[in-house]
């Protein structure tokens, strides 16, 4: 009986045409739920796929009485033979396999499952899948002998989550809705509420700007990422070494010069109010869909983990954030993602502690079995722009990178609630190792998921929906009692310090932008306040409403488009940033032109029927760079005639700004 297999990816497209050997249908021999056969036959089993990542077979022959017969039939003559063939023929199901066989995809490790209260059949049998069941209808019982017997089976996700780590989460729940109340207690006045009143140490800013870029998204997408896949996507973290010096030394003197509260005021002072209308309405058109994202996500992958209900993690997380934030402002906001943070990576680094000591071998056997099956290759220097290899990367990093600290309010904020230019500077320059050492972490940890599950395959649920889930699953099962508790709520930790963020730029861009802006009359402290803080809940009650949406539809193509929208929406904001930094003879037409030609193109090219698309990562690339191009050929035609923009382009800037 033949143990051999063969895989085909349809994503693969090289000369061997997809195809790969797997491992043989065989267990592996030190682990207790090992089969003592040497290897299990496939002849007469069928398969079904089971959950993301597992294929289950049931029946099969009997690899021991198969060979035997084989053996036999091999030796004997005439009447012997044939009686045997008989004997063979005639043998009752008993001989059968009753064992399910799983095979994991992505480990390339088989194991067994247990028996099946039911005789399997050994071949013809139709096997479907059907709400959630598996059904095994007729099948030969014997060679030309089929049964009317049908059998309905389910696999059922045992989720164990210890009281204590309930409670750990719970205290820790508790613990940041008192952070709100104390800084709402300490708010005096409108300033204190959008900038935190300029006393933010630059140390505490610069974690809140990594803390308000890394999201609970990345917090699961990373290590699956990397568990799936390998480390090609890990050269953009990189990127954001080479932001610094141009944040600090071309965008920051004008925000600080300027004593912005919101971003989007110089595209006013620089072009026209159109364009600042319209930055921010797109801006805070993006935050409701990203907190619907931010706040699915995450709570998908820990009710498939713990059991909880999904909409009821989505309900109680959005409310959370929008209690705190709404009520202690960014100074609340700042500080609790000082703290989530540390929560963050410390249970980052106690995962990876025990995934790697938990692997055959340790660190070394970790290292070892990773790079054997490809999951460390980091750079792909091949032409094509289609797959993600290291130019695709690095475009796509920088310009993410460049969009995100020149025209993001989430972080251009931040960058008003230090003391002056230099603290500013230097709270940005403290994201270059966080971001980069960060992503090493999360990166190794899906590396290190994936020999975890290598050495233990038969404790991976085959029920597991998506790869997004690996991490939860690991945490929930895995971790110490407490432990998993204080990790998830890291996790969830990731999510409030976005929401939180994404709920305090968006309630300060449309306070600023609109009610302050298009009101007559000054408008004291107390109803910026006020008006920012219905603001902070009615952003925050809309993307929990769209996250409640998203968790009751198939969320897989929506997603993707999702990501998408963000690279085509994103970019044409900071090109307007750009060109009315860089290009003085830019005006407000051919920046609104520009900005058109960038959503022509992207979408036009997501939308179109194409042979070839570029990456993902390059959309916000593409975007900048056809704004540009348009805006600069549109400005020789109609060029800038607004006066008094000395102070507000590169060359009528004085460098020094302490302010």
């Amino acid at each position: 009986a033949l143990t051999d297999g063969y895989s085909y990816d349809l994503a693969q497209q090289d000369d061997t045409g997809g195809w790969r050997q797997i491992s043989a249908a065989a267990p592996i021999a030190d682990r207790p739920s090992a089969s003592p056969a040497a290897a299990w036959p496939l002849i007469g089993a069928k398969c079904v796929a089971a959950g993301d990542q597992h294929v289950l077979f049931f029946g099969g022959l009997d690899a021991a009485y198969f060979d035997d017969n084989q053996r036999k039939m091999a030796l004997l003559t005439g009447t012997a033979r044939e009686a045997q063939r008989i004997a063979y023929q005639s043998a009752v199901p008993t001989t059968w396999n009753r064992n399910v066989l799983v095979y994991h995809t992505v480990t390339d490790r088989w194991f067994e499952l247990g028996e099946v209260p039911f005789p399997p059949t050994v071949a013809g049998a139709a096997i479907r899948r059907a709400n959630g069941d598996i059904l095994l209808a007729s099948g030969e019982v014997q060679p030309g002998v089929r049964t009317p017997l049908c059998a309905v089976g389910r696999f059922v996700a045992r989720r164990r989550f210890h009281p204590v780590n309930w409670a750990v989460m719970g205290g820790y729940f508790c613990g940041l809705a008192v952070m709100g109340g104390w800084f709402m207690r300490k708010k005096k006045s409108a300033d204190d509420y959008f900038k935190g009143g300029g006393r933010i140490p630059w140390w505490a800013a610069g974690i809140s700007i990594f803390a308000a870029m890394f999201s609970s998204i990345t917090f699961l997408a990373v290590p699956a990422l990397a568990y799936m896949s390998d480390w090609r996507y890990a050269p953009k973290c990189a990127c954001i070494a080479l932001i610094p010096p141009l944040v600090i030394g071309c965008y920051l003197p004008f925000f600080r010069k300027l004593n912005l509260t919101c971003a989007y005021e110089y595209l006013e002072l620089r072009f026209n109010l159109a364009c600042r209308l319209f930055a921010s309405l797109a801006f805070n058109l993006f935050m409701v869909a990203r907190v619907a994202v931010v706040a699915y996500l995450p709570a998908l992958a820990v009710s498939a983990a713990t059991g909880a209900d999904v909409n009821a993690c989505i309900v109680a997380v959005c409310l959370l954030t929008i209690v705190y934030c709404a009520f202690g402002g960014i100074e609340a906001v700042i500080w609790s993602d000082v703290v989530q943070g540390a929560v963050l990576l410390g249970g980052a680094l106690l995962i990876l502690v025990l995934l790697a000591a938990g692997s055959d071998g340790g660190v070394a056997g970790v290292a070892a079995a990773a790079g054997g099956a490809g999951k460390l290759r980091m750079i792909d220097a091949a032409f094509d722009f289609s797959r993600p290899v290291i130019w695709v990367v690095l475009i796509g990093g920088l310009a993410e990178c460049l969009i995100s600290y020149t025209s993001d309010q989430c972080v251009i904020q931040r960058y008003m609630t230090t003391r002056d230019v230099r603290a500013a500077g230097r709270s940005l320059w403290l994201n270059v190792p966080l971001g980069i050492g960060t992503g090493a972490i999360f990166f190794s940890i899906g590396t290190a998921l994936f020999t975890y599950y290598r050495s233990h395959p038969e404790r991976l649920a085959v029920t597991m929906p998506k790869a997004d889930s690996i991490l939860p699953m690991f945490m929930t099962h895995e971790l110490p009692v407490g432990a998993a508790g204080l990790v998830l709520a890291g996790l969830f930790a990731a999510t409030i310090t976005t929401l939180a963020a994404n709920l305090n730029s968006s309630a300060t861009a449309i306070t600023g932008d609109w009610f302050v802006r298009l009101r007559r009359g000054a408008t004291g402290d107390r109803a910026q306040v006020r008006i920012a803080q219905g603001c902070t809940v009615a952003v925050g009650l809309a993307g929990m409403a769209g996250a409640l949406i998203l968790a009751n539809i198939d969320i897989r193509a929506v997603y993707d488009q999702f990501l998408k929208f963000i690279g085509i929406l994103t970019s044409g904001l900071a090109c307007l940033f750009m060109l009315g930094i860089f290009a003085p003879r830019v005006g407000a037409a051919a920046a609104l032109c520009g900005l058109a030609a960038n959503y022509v193109v992207c979408i036009g090219l997501d939308a179109a029927p194409l042979p070839w698309k570029p990456h993902l990562l390059l959309y916000g690339a593409i975007g900048i760079v056809t704004c540009l191009v348009v805006a600069l050929a549109v400005s020789v035609v109609f060029p800038n005639k607004k006066t008094g923009i000395e102070g507000l382009v590169w060359r009528g800037q004085k460098l020094g700004v302490r302010s």
